[in-house]
């Protein structure tokens, strides 16, 4: 899938600030850090910038809502561990938008509302039944973000 797939993507980064873009900038050196801490030294050198940015975040949110809208097409196998970590994208994405200024995170919030109702419309809830069978902290009752709560209503291949 090409990232001109998101223009919505591109629509906001086009209306942000130099500001903006520079807070922006701040939470992925941020992220960069804790990054660069789980590798070694010189993999760490090497590395520019965070696999898990804002962005990229937003990005991989806004991929596995397409996957789960056209079917899973051309995925031969995605394990619910893979499915997992793309929830723990969306959660990344909110403590984002927890640390953002007030003006970008409305900006940011408006995007991750629409895709937020998307994966709702492609999602079925069932109180976190499902993932609590792969995710000790929902099982635990220690997760209740409302994403970890709704399973697809077409489970992939390799679930």
């Amino acid at each position: 899938m090409s990232p001109d797939a998101f223009p919505e993507l591109r629509s906001l980064m086009s209306g942000l600030s130099p500001e903006e873009f520079s807070a922006i900038g701040m939470l992925d050196l941020q992220r960069l850090k804790v990054e660069q801490a789980g590798v070694g030294a010189a993999t760490a050198a090497n590395m520019t910038e965070p696999m898990y940015g804002v962005f990229a975040c937003l990005r991989m949110w806004f991929f596995l809502i397409l996957r789960m809208e056209e079917g899973w097409p051309r995925t031969d196998y995605y394990m619910v561990y893979e499915y997992l970590n793309d929830l723990t994208v969306r959660d990344a994405i909110e403590d984002y938008l927890d640390a953002m200024p007030a003006g970008l995170k409305a900006k940011v919030d408006r995007l991750v509302v629409r895709l937020d109702e998307r994966y709702s419309a492609v999602t079925v809830d069932d109180g976190g039944a499902e993932l609590a069978q792969y995710w000790r902290p929902l099982a635990e009752g220690r997760e209740c973000r409302w994403w970890w709560t709704r399973k697809p209503e077409q489970l992939p291949p390799g679930w």
